[in-house]
């Protein structure tokens, strides 16, 4: 019998950082707090907790936020 890893499926969030214009929407959105803001702009901090509800993708003015499953194996 040969063991091996279990397959992970995660859920990633990203920012575009060209599109996104810091309006801080997505932070606002977001009832789970994936979302951080820095210098920089707004970036997701904790893809982890995503929970799929997808407010994010559909309230950003610049669609800025992309969001996309990872199955590892």
């Amino acid at each position: 019998m040969e063991i091996s890893a279990p397959t992970t499926i995660l859920f990633e969030v990203y920012v575009d950082p060209i599109r996104c214009n810091n309006c801080g929407i997505c932070i606002e959105m977001c009832s789970m707090g994936v979302f951080k803001k820095n210098r920089q702009g707004v970036y997701p901090e904790r893809s982890e907790l995503c929970c799929s509800c997808f407010k994010c993708t559909e309230f950003c003015p610049m669609h800025a936020i992309t969001t996309r499953w990872i199955v590892r194996a």
